[in-house]
């Protein structure tokens, strides 16, 4: 006799895959039948993780419609199903996804805007925390070395489509968008939350995107300047940090309260 354990990840397996003859034999078959229970189970398997992917990527199904979009969804959630509970944990590999898939081969820019809506959810969901206080931005400019480090929410976004631009035009609820130039320029997007609401700060030089960069990796501000200086020597964070400062992006204690506690 199987364990529970093995019985849940046999019949999890089977509506994954949507082989549910695999597992058929391991459900009692009184009406209405073993297989006709299991093809419920797996249709709202199928249906939540849609709507999930629908509701963390729009303007993606904006784009390509909703037959396409469900059509890659579908794919997906057979390839990367869920690895954990919170529905909004699931998709940050849609992106990739993607970029992979050959029907979208036309479409080069559809994972970059993917990739900008997962930074968005991301932001969204992340913890909290305070921002330097006023002696604490007085003892950085003085040189001071003490932790700094990003608010939680920050995602670096970079794409070589205007991503951005994409995004929104596709806020409207109308279908009258003007067209987007897609050679006019790429995007660096230091995505963020501020007073509950996401946005980004539009990152002007790849000096400034290799900053932001060695922040999220861990580096201090002055370790961040000397990575991008290696890419313009002349090169000044003065206005970058200033807005940082005025949207209150740098933190040295980050919280472990998320926004939807």
């Amino acid at each position: 006799m199987s364990s529970l354990r093995d019985l849940q990840h046999r019949v999890g397996a089977a509506i994954v895959s949507n082989d549910l003859g695999a597992a058929a034999p391991l459900v009692r078959d009184d009406a209405p039948g073993a297989a006709a229970r299991l093809a419920i189970y797996a249709n709202h398997f199928r249906v939540t993780l849609i709507d999930a992917l629908a509701a963390t990527f729009p303007v993606v199904r904006r784009l390509v419609g909703n037959e396409f979009f469900t059509a890659a969804a579908r794919s997906f959630i057979r390839d990367i199903p869920p690895a954990a509970p919170c529905l909004f944990e699931y998709g940050g590999a849609f992106p990739a996804f993607l970029d992979r898939l050959p029907a979208a081969a036309s479409l080069p820019w559809l994972g970059d805007v993917a990739s900008l809506e997962w930074a968005i959810s991301e932001a969204s969901h992340a913890a909290d925390a305070a921002p330097l206080s006023g002696e604490a931005l007085s003892r950085l400019a003085a040189g001071d070395a003490a932790p700094v480090v990003l608010h939680p929410s920050c995602r670096l976004v970079q794409s070589a489509f205007p991503v951005d631009r994409i995004w929104q035009a596709h806020q409207a609820l109308d279908d009258d968008i003007a067209p987007i130039d897609l050679a006019s320029g790429g995007a660096r997007l230091l995505v963020h939350r501020q007073n509950d609401e996401v946005g980004w700060l539009s990152l002007d030089a790849d000096p400034a995107a290799a900053f932001i960069a060695a922040l999220l990796a861990g580096e201090g501000p002055a370790g961040a300047i000397t990575i991008a200086a290696g890419h313009d020597a002349g090169w000044d964070p003065t206005p970058l940090l200033a807005a940082m400062i005025a949207a209150g992006l740098l933190t040295s204690t980050p919280q472990l309260r998320s926004p939807d506690q």
